[in-house]
């Protein structure tokens, strides 16, 4: 079956989301699938609408209103299948389709429950599955909607280059938290091992991202904060990832920073034990202990740096292997065709 691709979002940052939707509509043109990312509303979302006209992603903008949404989804062809991408976009994205008899696809990235307005959508968001095939990026989402499989987050990989370490010596571990200021991700916790071990010389501390957290964050001076950059000005910035999360679903992060050969040091949330052999590729931690994480952090320095290697490239490798997009379209491919078995 021909098919052309909307991906509808309404997105006012740039996160594990948008990093998704880049990875996604970059898949869907090496596949030669015509597509483009729709959003509900003009956010100014600068990064994430560069992010998408340097890879030469289409991308169009509704005004934000109910008409606006029927209009343009009654315009689309019978081959037109809609993907949708957060809880905003996927409740309306749903109801319009079922109503419009447009196919539709949505993909669960959260698996948290939120507070206030958040956690209404959140319930209207599951409560709406049924209207969809339904994707989850984890285990743990999937099995808070009643049909769903898990289509693991991917990236476009890259070669690995890795020489000897540089941080050995003189020179210090550069150590970074890299995603929304929102509780779930545990920015207050990657801020309290940076406390924890400010009196060691060793390491340095960097923060990537923003969010509704950072109102009410104490940043230290010794933790330089980046705001929102562009990824690649990222991992050639940190020497570890540091995953202090709450909740998650499967974190972009993780892979594009195994990818770059960045090491990564998590709490056992989500997906994480399914992406990082504790010890082979990185570290997983049972739960948030600070003393705990302070000296797995401190044992890093002490590896040999030709081990370190060994454990980038085996990172890498498993990136290269299960998260680059080539089991992940398969499962797209019978969505979007229509060969798996549809509720609307």
């Amino acid at each position: 079956m021909k098919y052309d691709v909307v991906l509808f979002v309404d997105s006012s940052i740039f996160g594990g989301i948008e990093s998704h939707l880049v990875e996604l509509a970059k898949l869907l043109q090496r596949k030669g699938v015509i597509c483009k990312v729709l959003f509900y509303q003009n956010h100014d979302n600068q990064l994430f609408y560069n992010k998408l006209e340097s890879n030469n992603i289409q991308f169009e903008f509704l005004n934000g209103s109910i008409s606006s949404l029927k209009s343009a989804f009654a315009s689309f062809s019978n081959d037109t299948v809609v993907h949708t991408h957060g809880y905003k976009a996927g409740i309306l994205g749903r109801l319009m389709c079922k109503y419009l008899k447009v196919r539709c696809i949505s993909t669960y990235h959260a698996g948290e429950t939120g507070q206030g307005m958040v956690r209404l959508y959140n319930i209207l968001d599951k409560l709406t599955a049924r209207l969809s095939i339904n994707f989850a990026v984890s285990k743990r989402i999937k099995y808070q909607l009643k049909e769903a499989e898990v289509l693991d987050n991917f990236i476009e990989t890259t070669p690995l280059a890795v020489t000897s370490s540089t941080y050995h010596s003189a020179n210090k571990l550069k150590v970074g938290f890299v995603g929304r200021f929102s509780y779930e991700k545990g920015p207050d916790r990657f801020i309290e091992v940076a406390n924890h071990m400010v009196k060691q010389n060793m390491f340095e501390w960097h923060m990537f991202g923003d969010g509704d957290m950072q109102k009410t964050l104490d940043i230290p001076e010794h933790v330089v904060c980046h705001g929102v950059v562009p990824s690649e000005k990222i991992w050639k910035n940190i020497d570890v990832l540091c995953v202090t999360s709450r909740q998650e679903g499967l974190p972009m992060a993780i892979l594009e920073a195994m990818n770059h050969g960045v090491m990564v040091i998590s709490l056992d949330v989500g997906a994480v034990s399914n992406v990082i052999t504790n010890n082979l590729s990185g570290w997983v931690m049972p739960t948030y202990d600070v003393d705990l994480l302070t000296r797995k952090i401190e044992e890093i320095t002490k590896i040999a740096p030709e081990n370190l290697i060994m454990m980038k490239q085996y990172a890498h490798s498993i990136v290269a292997q299960r998260f680059s997009g080539h089991a992940q379209w398969t499962l797209l491919h019978e969505a979007y065709s229509g060969q798996c078995p549809s509720r609307i």
